[in-house]
């Protein structure tokens, strides 16, 4: 058994080809040995990537193309009182004078991957 790896264009033209044919799948597959089987999953799974991708972000100001990471330092001025407060989707983080900044930062990401 020979196995063949083929990147997601591959299939793309492979589709292209069968449809171009006029075949059913199933005798085409069997006429270009391809696995039939193999083919409708990588169909189903193309599917699902190109609807997936054409779908809106829910959230604009965060998404896996636009997401920037903000350092955050732990250095504070002295008598220093005020609180701050963050908002990002339907969450807001409110950080108090004397905060860790290693929790806040955990805090953040944790936010972020629930806005994406």
């Amino acid at each position: 058994m020979t196995m063949i790896r083929r990147t997601n264009d591959e299939w793309r033209t492979l589709f292209a080809e069968h449809s171009a044919s006029g075949q059913t799948m199933e005798d085409w597959c069997a006429a270009k040995g391809i696995n039939y089987i193999t083919m409708n999953d990588r169909g189903y799974r193309l599917k699902r990537m190109d609807k997936k991708s054409k779908q809106k972000p829910q959230h604009k100001e965060l998404n896996a193309t636009s997401s920037v990471w903000i350092e955050v330092k732990a250095e504070r001025l002295p008598k220093q009182t005020a609180d701050i407060s963050i908002a990002c989707g339907g969450f807001t983080v409110t950080v108090t004078a004397g905060y860790d900044a290693g929790m806040l930062t955990e805090t953040l990401r944790a936010v972020s991957r629930a806005c994406c």
